[in-house]
């Protein structure tokens, strides 16, 4: 193709395939990524060769490089090239929790480029994990200027698309259709959150960022990211502005160690974990702009990440432990004690990313939504819920009899879908006696963006990558000392207070992980009893009453787990959650099986009493 020689492709990349080649005249290897247009006519061409050949005009060492645009052949045959810098490395689009002095390292370059983008009136419009690109030596390069606008200038401006934006990481006003310098600023913000946190920001009306979250979670970056995801574009600062702030708080780059990295020999996708996609999401397209022009509209999102980053970078950061990938012919033996560990310090939060569930308009990580073995997302469509994906750590092994695939060192089982819910299992093969669920259940079945098992298997692929590095990463912070998490839910009912339901052995229950969960099953009746550990909102159902027993409150709900059952939740302590959520922990003792006659709820509530005694003073 004219002067450049291929040298490998296609390899798929992003929003397509990818090319690898050399430049003949200069001898230096380059990206070809092809441009899709509207039309194949000259005059299409043509605009997009000048705002190619602007972009090549504009050097930074954290941006990078757009070298050319090409065309080969003629008339509709006629194919177009970009031809971009060749960065070996990777994108920071893997779910990563990385200390705060080194996310600031990496944001203060791409504030750097950033501010020179700005002054020369062009905003990136796309700033997320996924657009940056960390090289072998470090240098962290901003990429992917398919999203980007001119915003100012002499030329006469004309209305154009519609704005390209990934929606966990825009601003406000890109939503509008209005971006400006301030909107990468906010974007680079929810990137430093994302990098620091694993999650984006929470979000709030009018796509407002819940400030009053952000300072507990980012450490040191607290106030120049609270500054960064102000609503109010005037009120934040300048990239010029961050650029100083972050370099202050990382230091001397001397402080930190390069950064580990493992090479690829596959295609990009082949980085990715079952069913996964980039963490940095899918883009999402606003309603048409009138006054601002789009660089490289025709299609040149191509130049990405994902087409250049190869190979895929692999980091060890901040504190939780993480490794490297195991190389594919080299897995690690695992076992169950390495697969989960202590399941009390094990976080289940860790196999979870709200980001890529970007087919819904809000998505929200919800780390105290039932049992401390369990985390949830919670998908929802103007402001309410439509699916909640979880994961759940398990006691029990993976079941036996239904299809498995292996990821790496990881094992999926895929259980039939239901039409309420879908469910995958996931172990870290040959271990013994753990397992975890990740289940995509649908709150309005009518609202659903996409079918339950592509959520499910979207969640399933984070967890299997996170596994495929070794064992489900650390909680930080840890339970507090009066946390029910400390406790085991089998002594809270002892001998005589079983003695009351007919047929139980008290000595013979079926435990739970982390002795979080207790169930006794008769052997005389269809009885049942469970006592599990429950955490967040105190429910409020249809036919609850409030009660006491002893110094607790508690709650009845009758028939809340279908008919013939009954549930107690007796409230042990109130805390303030990490996003400065207030809730309860709560002991939960449920009936289940009861004739019209067992009075269930009476039982329900003389056993949750002989529970509420058992329980420490807080």
């Amino acid at each position: 193709m004219g002067k450049y020689r291929l040298t490998k492709g296609p390899v798929e990349g992003g929003r397509g395939a990818v090319w690898f080649a050399v430049d003949t005249e200069l001898g230096r290897s380059v990206v070809l990524k092809r441009a899709l247009l509207e039309n194949n006519g000259q005059a299409d061409f043509d605009e997009l060769l000048a705002e190619a050949r602007a972009l090549a005009k504009f050097s930074h060492p954290n941006v990078v490089t757009l070298y050319d645009a090409v065309r080969a052949g003629k008339g509709r045959k006629a194919t177009f090239w970009l031809v971009m810098e060749h960065v070996t490395g990777g994108s920071l689009d893997v779910p990563v929790k990385m200390d705060p002095e080194l996310a600031a390292h990496i944001g203060a370059q791409i504030a750097g480029a950033l501010a020179a983008l700005h002054h020369k009136g062009i905003v990136h419009c796309d700033v997320k994990p996924g657009n940056i690109v960390i090289t072998h030596d470090r240098v962290a390069k901003l990429t992917d200027f398919g999203a980007a606008y001119r915003v100012d200038g002499s030329e006469t401006i004309t209305p154009n698309g519609p704005v390209s934006l990934t929606p966990f990481f825009a601003a406000p006003e890109a939503f509008r259709g209005a971006p400006e310098r301030a909107s990468d600023v906010f974007s680079l913000g929810a990137t430093l959150h994302w990098l620091v946190t694993g999650t984006a920001p929470l979000r709030g009306p009018g796509r407002a960022v819940r400030l009053e979250t952000i300072a507990a979670q980012v450490g040191p970056l607290g106030g120049v990211v609270t500054a960064m995801l102000q609503r109010d574009p005037g009120a934040r600062p300048t990239a010029a502005e961050v650029l100083g702030v972050l370099t202050d708080i990382a230091g001397s780059p001397d402080r930190f160690p390069t950064l580990p990295l493992t090479p690829s020999t596959t295609p990009y996708t082949a980085t990715f974990g079952y069913g996964e996609i980039p963490a940095g999401g899918r883009t999402r397209t606003t309603a048409p702009l009138v006054g601002r022009r789009p660089l490289l509209m025709a299609g040149a999102a191509a130049v990405t990440a994902l087409a250049i980053s190869v190979p895929f970078i692999v980091m060890s950061l901040g504190d939780d432990g993480d490794q490297a990938d195991p190389a594919p012919n080299k897995p690690d033996k695992p076992n169950s004690a390495a697969f989960i560990g202590d399941p009390r310090t094990a976080d289940p939060c860790s196999l979870l990313n709200a980001t890529v569930f970007d087919r819904y308009g809000e998505a929200e990580l919800d780390r105290d939504y039932g049992n401390f073995n369990r985390c949830d997302v919670l998908l929802r469509e103007r402001s309410e819920e439509v699916v909640d994906v979880r994961v759940e750590l398990g006691a029990d092994p993976l079941p036996e009899g239904v299809a498995r695939k292996t990821r790496g060192r990881v094992t999926v089982v895929e259980r039939a879908a239901e039409d309420d819910a879908c469910e995958r299992a996931v172990a870290v093969t040959a271990a013994h006696g753990n397992s975890l669920r990740v289940t995509a259940a649908a709150r309005q079945p009518d609202e659903l963006k996409e079918p339950l098992c592509d959520t499910a298997d979207r969640a399933t692929g984070l967890a299997v990558k996170v596994l495929n590095r070794g064992a489900v990463p650390r909680r930080s912070p840890g339970f507090p000392a009066s946390s029910l998490a400390h406790l085991d839910a089998c002594t809270l009912l002892d001998v005589k207070a079983l003695e009351k339901v007919p047929g139980i052995d008290a000595g013979d229950p079926d435990v739970g992980f982390g002795r979080w969960d207790c169930q006794w099953k008769s052997t005389t009746r269809e009885f049942e009893v469970d006592l599990r550990f429950d955490q967040g909102d105190l429910p409020h159902e249809k036919n609850s009453r409030s009660t006491r027993l002893g110094d607790h409150q508690a709650i009845v709900l009758p028939e809340s787990e279908g008919p013939g059952t009954c549930r107690v939740e007796v409230v042990h302590r109130d805390y303030t959650g990490l996003d400065r959520v207030k809730g309860t922990e709560r002991v939960a003792l449920v009936i289940k099986g009861a004739g019209a006659k067992d009075r269930p709820c009476e039982l329900a509530t003389d056993l949750a009493a002989s529970a509420a005694t058992a329980l420490p003073s807080v």
